[in-house]
């Protein structure tokens, strides 16, 4: 009976071995896991300590068009961490002042290229107020940043932000013969798109150019119009008078068979 409880007992004792080498195969699976990981870790951390990324050459203002999202674009050295940088971009933030934020939404890296291209949406930016962003990036308790680059805030007219400058003249009239110079003046001084069209209600008495320049043609009152490219309801209008043109001949009864 000994023998047959011995018999018994080996295949429980066999598989009993088989499992634990398994369990231990996947021990030392995990350890050199962890070690790779440890290594690449400690590898990235150690070229993060020597990372240089700066907005793209040649770039010299970052245009902040609120709320459309801004695409900026750093280089990274090496190149190979610009993936790196842009795996997590809750450890991407841009930093900027006055209140104003930007928020970023996306990032791409290109090992090839060294580039870090960076999305976000602006706002609470105001165009009185001189801005610029720096870009954070937090890994393990570690921050690395950007110089600070300036910002160009993209502010529009609106109703009521535009006036004429026309020049002075003796008497308020603009004389046949002389040009003048026009000129649009937007409120407050640092709105940005100040493209406008200029008209006038009649081209027989007086013509204006696209730079605001008014050549009088004959005596007569002509209204000038000043219209923002960007908004349409931001105008203004002025009427001034045309005098010192020649006077017509009136030649209704003047006859040239009569002559002498």
């Amino acid at each position: 009976m000994k023998k047959v409880f011995f018999a018994l007992m080996m295949p429980v004792m066999m598989m009993g071995v088989v499992s634990c080498t398994d369990y231990q195969d996947d021990i030392d699976k995990l350890g050199a896991e962890n070690d790779a990981l440890r290594s690449y870790n400690n590898q990235t951390i150690s070229q993060l300590n020597s990372v240089v990324f700066q907005t793209e050459e040649g770039v010299v203002n970052i245009t902040v068009d609120q709320p459309t999202a801004t695409t900026i674009v750093y280089e990274v050295e090496p190149k190979e961490l610009a993936s790196t940088l842009a795996a997590d971009i809750t450890r991407l933030q841009l930093v900027t002042q006055h209140g104003a934020a930007m928020t970023v939404t996306a990032a791409a890296g290109n090992d090839t290229k060294g580039t870090l291209t960076v999305t976000a949406t602006p706002s609470g930016f105001d165009g009185s107020k001189t801005y610029s962003l720096s870009l954070l990036y937090k890994e393990d308790g570690r921050s690395y940043q950007t110089a600070y680059t300036p910002v160009y805030v993209v502010t529009r007219p609106t109703a009521g932000s535009l006036a004429i400058n026309i020049p002075t003249t003796s008497g308020g009239k603009y004389a046949v013969g002389e040009n003048y110079k026009l000129g649009a003046v937007f409120t407050p001084a640092y709105i940005t798109e100040t493209d406008v069209i200029w008209s006038v209600d009649d081209t027989s008495i007086a013509t204006i150019d696209a730079n605001g320049v008014l050549t009088p043609i004959k005596n007569g009152t002509v209204t000038i119009t000043c219209t923002s490219k960007e908004n349409a309801a931001a105008t203004a209008s002025i009427t001034i008078e045309i005098t010192g043109g020649n006077i017509p001949l009136d030649e209704s009864g003047v006859s040239q068979g009569n002559a002498e």
